[in-house]
């Protein structure tokens, strides 16, 4: 049926309602002021969060509302967006009931019965625009199966995703009422899609606490990394007392008034007169070193050309010179029989009785000497 009309109340005169189909509209109570809202336009729809196209066709357009005059969403009601301009199924916020769909052309409206009496008075007024709230692929919670597209509700906004819709239009000769009812499908939410949140990197984050919140993050880290401030005061007069107790400088002035500088100077004073001491210190131990290791030596438990080495570890390595140290009962030179001297080349040469030698050099060449070692 292209056309349907609606009677009055008996006071009433007859008034002609050609867009609203008898079959497309639900059977409840009118209850309040019946408003008329363009909802939806025949075309391609972009989904509001994937972007996927949505074809609105005629037979989804049909489809949507033959499940609407089944009933498949026994409750179509009509809630106010949020602070947030998101939809909301709160009863709470709930002015309304979709009680009828109908098309002109190629655009789909929705007949809201308006109960609050407030609310009635805005419409059109402030509250302004409306968005519906579909589901591509409802299921049928009697049966269980999938049954296509489905208005759940239409909520009054300000700021619709699907814009260029016609604006309320009040139908005084029909009254409706309805409310949402719950659904785990496919849900398209035709308002705005909120504004895409871009996270701050770390430097603009950091320049906006500083800037609109006076917070120097980066200042606050330094600080907090930062060893405490010494008590330069205290410091000083502990230095000055340690410099004192020492005796090596003497500062005659009193703490309170010896300033870091003074401080300084005394300091380096003592540096001074400590490295020479050091230096003083350290010639004694090469003396005392080189004296030990020459005792071994001519004792016989270290060879000469070992000097230079075994003075060496007299210093920084004695468990180096205890290895190399012959035992006093077993010398590397018997000095009884021989005296081990230093060769051209570093080997050991032995020094033999002469007397002895020339003796048996005669008496083996007789020829030549006599027993006394002359010449014949």
């Amino acid at each position: 049926m292209d056309e349907s009309y609606i009677v009055r109340s008996p006071e009433a005169d007859w008034s002609e309602m050609a867009d609203l189909p008898v079959e497309l509209a639900r059977s409840r109570r009118v209850q309040g002021t019946v408003f008329e809202k363009h909802i939806l336009s025949k075309g391609t729809l972009l989904h509001p969060k994937t972007g996927a196209k949505i074809v609105i066709d005629d037979t989804f357009v049909d489809r949507m509302k033959e499940n609407f005059r089944a009933g498949l969403c026994d409750l179509v009601q009509v809630p106010l967006a949020n602070d947030k301009n998101e939809h909301v199924e709160n009863p709470a916020a709930n002015i309304g009931e979709v009680v009828g769909l109908h098309t002109r052309g190629d655009k789909v409206y929705a007949a809201i019965d308006v109960r609050d009496p407030a609310a009635v008075q805005k419409m059109g007024k402030t509250y302004l625009g409306a968005s519906a709230f579909l589901s591509t692929n409802y299921t049928d919670s009697r049966t269980g199966t999938k049954s296509g597209p489905c208005l759940l509700h239409v909520a009054v906004t300000n700021r619709p995703y699907v814009v260029g819709l016609d604006d309320y239009r009040e139908l005084p000769d029909f009254k409706i009422a309805a409310t949402a009812a719950d659904n785990t499908g496919e849900v398209v939410v035709l308002t705005a899609a909120p504004e895409e949140t871009v996270p701050l990197s770390k430097e603009e984050l950091l320049a906006a606490l500083k800037n609109e919140h006076g917070l120097d993050v980066e200042a606050l880290q330094a600080s907090a990394a930062a060893p405490p401030a010494p008590d330069t005061a205290a410091l000083t007069a502990s230095v000055v007392q340690a410099l004192r107790d020492s005796g090596y400088v003497s500062l005659s002035a009193d703490p309170g008034t010896v300033s870091l500088g003074d401080v300084t100077a005394a300091v380096v004073e003592l540096a001074g007169a400590n490295k020479g001491l050091r230096s003083e210190v350290d010639e004694l131990k090469l003396t005392a070193a080189t004296t030990e290791v020459e005792g071994y030596i001519d004792a016989g438990r270290l060879l000469p050309k070992t000097r230079d080495v075994a003075i060496s570890m007299a210093l920084s390595n004695r468990d180096g010179l205890d290895a190399i140290l012959a035992p006093a009962n077993a010398p590397y030179v018997k000095l009884a029989h021989q005296k081990g001297v230093g060769g051209p080349d570093g080997e050991q040469r032995h020094e033999h009785d002469i007397d002895a030698e020339v003796a048996r050099l005669a008496a083996e060449h007789s020829q030549f000497f006599s027993p006394n070692g002359t010449r014949q």
